[in-house]
Formats: C-alpha cells, sequence, structure tokens
C-alpha cells in the first residue's frame, strides 16, 4: 500500500483551525489559505541552513532521521546535526544555548559564506527544544534570516508537574536520614 521509507518518507502535518466546524466552507476556505501561506514554492535568496539539535544524554546521530527525511523533501539545503553539547547535557541550559550558538555561527562561516545565508530553521528533539531557544538570543545578527522553530516532545513548560517514584524514594530517604 505505501512504498518503502527510503523511497518515500512518510511526514505528518497537524493543523488546527479555530473555525465554525458546522460550516464545511469555511474550514476549507481556511486550509486552502494555510497552504498557500505555507507552501514550499515561495523564492528567497541563498542557502536554507537547518539546524538539529539532540535531546537528553543524545549525540548527533540521533537526528539523522529527521535529516535523511528532510533532505528528501529539500536536497537544495544545508544540514548541521548539532555535536557541541554531546558530553553536556547534563549541564546548565543557558551554557548549552552558548555552545549551540558558537556551533552555528562557525558553521555559517565556514559552509554559508559572505551573504549566501537566506533562512535559518532549528529542530529540536526533547530537551534539544529547550537548548535551541535558550539559544536564539546568541543569533541575534541572524533574526531576519530565522525560518522555523520546531520542537517535539520538549519540555517548554518544565517538569514540575511530572511525579517519578525514583525522585520521590529519594527525597524520602533523605529526610529520613
Amino acid at each position: 500500500m505505501f512504498p518503502k521509507a527510503d523511497v518515500h518518507p512518510i511526514i505528518f502535518e497537524e493543523i488546527c483551525v479555530k473555525e465554525d466546524i458546522n460550516d464545511p466552507e469555511k474550514v476549507e476556505d481556511k486550509l486552502l489559505r494555510l497552504e498557500r501561506t505555507y507552501s514550499r514554492d515561495d523564492k528567497y535568496k541563498g542557502v536554507h541552513l537547518i539546524v538539529l539539535c539532540h535531546g537528553f544524554q543524545g549525540n548527533s546521530w540521533d537526528m539523522r532521521r529527521f535529516k535523511d527525511n528532510i533532505a528528501y523533501l529539500y536536497p537544495e539545503s544545508l544540514f548541521l546535526c548539532s555535536s557541541a553539547n554531546e558530553d553536556f547535557t547534563e549541564g546548565h541550559i543557558e551554557e548549552m544555548g552558548a555552545r549551540l550558538a558558537s556551533e552555528v555561527v562557525a558553521y555559517i562561516k565556514e559552509w554559508v559564506p559572505g551573504k549566501n545565508l537566506g533562512r535559518l530553521s532549528f529542530i529540536g528533539h526533547s530537551l534539544g527544544g529547550v537548548i535551541i531557544r535558550t539559544c536564539l538570543p546568541h543569533l541575534e545578527e541572524y533574526k531576519d534570516k530565522m525560518h522555523l522553530l520546531m520542537t517535539c516532545s520538549s519540555p517548554h513548560l518544565g517538569y514540575m508537574y511530572h511525579s517519578s517514584k525514583l525522585i520521590d524514594a529519594g527525597m524520602w530517604f533523605l529526610k529520613k536520614w
């Protein structure tokens, strides 16, 4: 029924439309406008750099499948699978953001000389999404090139409301000790 994944990647896209669902013409019109807005045919000059950032205790290879599927759709783009924080994912978020920003700037200077950068996009998984958010203020000089920020399963609101039996047991032990 479906072609093999290496021939045709499958990408799931979810669009939420706040319209009256009882009027299908309104919803269809809204979806058509969204499709035109986000179409791939819009023109820009320069190179599109897509930066991928892994999650907690991850490495640059963790994002390889994302890169492969996106490269199939956008073969003209450049990709940076971040490795700056591979050994430091248990450190401070601000430091990891600064390291990612340094890596992005160095990559742009080496691979996209002059003013050839057309777009700059970021894709992060888990903690990588939070690292990317802390990286953005360090990339102020590229703010007019920013195109996309996509995060998958990133804890943007923190981890405060999740209960862990291991943490609870450790806290109980520390209180009793």
